[in-house]
């Protein structure tokens, strides 16, 4: 019984053993007679592959904690908590049988006592990894230079710039600070400060903390705003394995083991093992949109039965029970990277919140508050069966003793293979927001270029609206904003998509303006063929459109010719493009010719080394000519060593092995190889998820012995880990060839010892590999017939495979 028990507890059911039900529980019977005992569990027939503890009372009948019975798929009516025991006898409809001679109890319950067993068809797994970061720092750097421009000739110096995004990462947060510095040929270098935070993020909580420069959190219906101050949200992001919007999910009952395959839209997606009992399939892996999910239950006699299930998946709805949100205070910041920057002493404070209360509604709210101003809202997203999602907001503003109010309604579904997407905006009365409120504009302002806007102290919470040539700017939400979008196919055309929309904006100020746009985009073998065309429907006639084609051209190539025109007239571009690949040692190039108008010509040509991105280029405007050069990349340091290395956006790893010219591989790719002092930098890893990373252990030195050539890491979101790959070539180790006195090798699988040093196992041939070896070894090895003595000597031979041979025991 023992054995049986081991073995079955290797199934991972082991670790609840009879002491969960202890002797001591409460019980009709004498404490003395209750007997613990672990049994084999049969339910319904079905080996469970579990044993589970149990207590044989003085009357034979049989206890078990509840959470011991939820485990075998039991489910005991009411709501006790975990450790109440429970009398299998009581249980309605439950019998059992309990068999002392194999330690086994054969349950027979009905389906209203099963527990439906649940199988998570998204595959996600939560990595039990845990989450790394080491001490170091990170600058990012992209250093612009150009030339000539203007009247001035194309070699003369015009100016320069430099933009840096560095931060320091620690395990208990992280400190960024960007900034840009430019400079012209009669001007100094002006550094201008972009954003400092400091930020530390809980996966455990799945929340983010930060201090300094953010933006506040909202809804579709709110506005953000820039602010310094403090920030907490919800970061799903922490837990990649987490399905954040509801899926379809199947239920069914299974007689016999059998096999669930599931399809979606008629295309298999995927197949999952299912138990007997009843069972869920959560997160069935469906794509956005409508459609439906078929579902194939395949027993081994070949008996299937069939289940449909109708669904809509929006990303607008939350998974019942999750909690996104957003809380933020500080003081507003304008003109933002401008040298007018400036935060204004006016504290505010916003929060949002979104829960999924069902799968099929999510309720959302905001508020925000501060100078002034006092705003509430909120709403709701709801599904409407598996046709689309509707989504209902108001909201209502106090300011300046003035109050207003904001209506918002938006619908999305899919018919057929149409798309539809509207949404409609309404603002009444003195309606403001923070946006408004902490916005400086220059009153009634009005420019007759709608591009120029150089003139305005701050733009960061403005709406604007481009008519009759004058840009007209308001900071209060606009008084009605719709929007209509319809999607498509073609029937006429195989694989061709039409797109419209049609935007409707009526600013604060009155000014409306209507815009009704058309896409039409299809392919033909290997190109791809697209038409877009706009007109104004209020005030002066505007009218644009776009026709162009793209197609592959050489290795990795690309060719694109358009047609544009409008207002301005009509342009003819002409552009071939090799992007620039991501491994080091790529090449990439861009030409761009506009004939028509004003001549506009450009060339450049990119490289990626290990070290940076490079790119060079010289463009021509009428005649005007301008060279530019550039250089990005990174500066990394972590453990002791400092890397030049390509831009890192995420996480990267440094491996340490202490050999030059090892290869290192991740995600089973090769990324590069180690140094002179034997490391190599990836960057590109993925924070909070698992990141294999290895080692080519061909290419180490013979002599050389690691203890593993691959690992896997989760870094933290913007950090470097270290991974030690450490190569030892100092353990003195040789292939000793051990014989009798008969000088016939020594049998495989005898045991040695070097005296006051290693063990080893003979091998075949009678060799043996021996680690840590002295100048004079004496050794004993352990024979069928008894033991033998041989002593030998060792001198080391670097990066060289030592042998010995033959050794002779006595």
């Amino acid at each position: 019984m023992l054995a049986l028990a081991s073995a079955l507890a290797l199934d991972g059911a082991a670790g609840r053993a009879a002491a969960q039900v202890a002797a001591s529980e409460t019980a009709p019977a004498a404490a003395g007679a209750d007997e613990p005992m672990q049994l084999e569990v049969i339910l319904n027939g079905n080996p469970t592959q579990q044993i589970a503890a149990f207590v044989q009372r003085a009357d034979k009948r049989m206890v078990s904690r509840r959470s011991e019975l939820e485990e075998l798929g039991i489910n005991p009516p009411g709501h006790d908590a975990p450790d109440t025991p429970i009398v299998l006898d009581d249980l309605p409809g439950l019998s059992y049988r309990y068999d002392e001679a194999t330690q086994r109890i054969e349950i027979t319950a009905p389906r209203t006592l099963l527990l439906a067993k649940r199988y998570d068809l998204s595959r996600r797994t939560r990595t039990d990894l845990p989450i790394q970061s080491g001490w170091g720092a990170v600058l990012n750097y992209d250093l612009l230079a150009s030339s000539g421009g203007g009247n001035s000739s194309w070699a003369s110096f015009s100016g320069a710039s430099a933009t840096l995004d560095g931060r320091v990462f620690t395990p208990y947060g992280t400190f960024s600070q960007s900034a840009l510095v430019t400079s012209a040929v009669s001007d100094r270098f002006e550094p201008l400060r972009l954003n400092s935070t400091f930020a530390y993020s809980d996966p455990e909580t799945m929340t983010t903390y930060r201090a300094g420069d953010t933006i506040n959190g909202g809804l579709d219906w709110t506005r953000p705003i820039r602010i310094g101050g403090l920030q907490v949200d919800r970061n799903f992001g922490l837990r990649p394995d987490l399905v954040t919007i509801p899926l379809p999910a199947a239920v069914g009952t299974a007689a016999v083991p059998s096999t669930a395959d599931i399809y979606i839209n008629n295309v298999k997606a995927t197949s999952q093992d299912v138990g007997p009992g009843p069972y869920v399939l959560s997160n069935v892996p469906a794509i956005g949109g409508n459609g439906t999910a078929r579902v194939v239950l395949r027993d081994s006699s070949g008996h299937t039965t069939e289940t449909v299930l109708p669904f809509y998946i929006s990303a607008d709805l939350l998974a019942p029970g999750l909690f996104d949100y957003s809380v933020e205070a500080g003081l507003p910041r304008l003109s933002y990277g401008t040298t007018a920057d400036t935060y204004v002493a006016k504290p505010v404070a916003s929060a949002s919140g979104r829960y999924g209360l069902f799968d099929w509604l999510t309720v959302e709210g905001h508020a925000e508050g501060g100078a002034g101003l006092i705003n509430a809202s909120g709403g709701f997203a709801a599904r409407t069966g598996s046709f689309g999602v509707a989504t209902v907001a108001a909201a209502a503003s106090h300011f300046g003793g003035s109050t207003g109010f904001q209506s918002y309604l938006a619908y999305e579904t899919r018919l057929w293979d149409v798309t539809v997407s509207a949404s409609s905006q309404l603002t009444f009365g003195a309606y403001d927001d923070l946006a408004s409120v902490t916005a400086r504009l220059q009153p009634g302002m009005a420019v007759g270029n709608p591009f120029d806007v150089s003139s305005f102290v701050d733009l960061s919470a403005s709406v604007a609206n481009a008519v009759n040539g004058q840009l007209f700017l308001s900071a209060r939400p606009p008084k009605a904003l719709n929007r209509i979008t319809v999607g498509a196919p073609v029937p006429f055309l195989e694989r061709a998509t039409l797109a419209t929309s049609f935007v409707q904006s009526t600013d604060a100020t009155g000014l409306r303006s209507d815009i009704l746009s058309a896409t039409l985009s299809t392919s033909w073998r290997d190109a791809s063929i697209f038409a877009t065309a706009f007109t104004t429907l209020a005030g002066e006639k505007n009218t644009g459109f776009m026709v162009g084609v793209s197609m592959p051209f050489g290795k990795g190539a690309n060719v694109a010719t358009s047609v544009s025109g409008g207002t301005a007239g009509t342009h003819v571009n002409v552009d071939a493009i090799k992007p620039l690949g991501v491994m080091p040692g790529s090449i990439g190039w861009r030409v761009h010719d506009s004939e028509l108008g004003t001549a506009d010509r450009a060339a450049s040509v990119a490289y990626r080394s290990s070290f940076a991105r490079t790119e060079v280029g010289v463009a021509q405007t009428g005649s005007a000519v301008q060279g530019t050069a550039e250089v990005e990349g990174a500066i990394a340091a972590l453990g002791g060593g400092v890397f030049f290395t390509n831009r890192i956006d995420d996480a990267f790893a440094v491996v340490e092995t202490g050999v030059p010219a090892v290869p290192v591989y991740y995600q089973n790719r090769m990324v590069g190889v180690t140094d002179a002092s034997g490391r190599a930098l990836i960057p590109g890893l993925i924070s909070y998820q698992p990141n294999k990373i290895a080692i080519d252990t061909t290419k180490l030195p013979v002599d050389a012995d690691v203890t593993a050539s691959e690992t896997v890491v989760a870094p933290a979101a913007g950090s470097g880990v270290k991974v030690d790959f450490t190569v030892k070539t100092d353990d003195h180790p040789a292939v000793v060839v051990f014989t009798g006195a008969d000088g016939k090798p020594l049998a495989a699988g005898a045991s040695g010892q070097i005296d006051g040093g290693e063990s080893f196992t003979v091998g075949y041939d009678g060799r043996a590999y021996i680690k840590n070896l002295s100048p004079t070894n004496a050794a004993t090895i352990t024979l069928l017939e008894g033991e033998c003595h041989a002593t030998f000597a060792y001198e080391p031979h670097p990066s060289e495979q030592v042998v010995i041979s033959p050794v002779v025991c006595r």
